[in-house]
């Protein structure tokens, strides 16, 4: 993002192909391989797949801005985790099985209370 003032710097100044040049090279060339290396790096270290990586990477600088590069895959990855243990706790409890139902505590016939005359 160093690119961006430098190049208002530089058509400020009046250098204006100067100024386009940087545009171009930071715009397709820096901002490709952004897009393109990043979500294969952090896709391995958070292990996702490329494409959920990138995803996560465009939809985090959309709703975060620029650390959103960041938080969009890990908030991907957490929720994928989290899915993943809520289904191996489902899966690990056991199903009702119908059998004899305990009845209830037996019923307590209480005395009626003396009555104080």
């Amino acid at each position: 993002m160093i690119w961006v003032p430098a190049a208002i710097y530089l058509a400020l100044e009046g250098a204006w192909a100067s100024a386009a040049i940087l545009t171009i090279w930071g715009g397709v060339i820096v901002a490709g391989i952004d897009n393109l290396l990043y979500p294969m790096l952090v896709g391995s270290r958070l292990r996702l797949h490329t494409v959920v990586a990138f995803i996560g990477a465009v939809g985090g600088i959309v709703l975060f801005g620029a650390s959103g590069l960041v938080l969009g895959p890990a908030v991907i990855a957490v929720t994928i985790s989290l899915i993943d243990i809520l289904k191996r706790r489902l899966n690990d409890q056991p199903e009702a099985e119908p059998g004899p139902k305990r009845d209830a505590e037996p019923s307590r016939q209480s005395e009626p209370a003396p009555s104080r005359e």
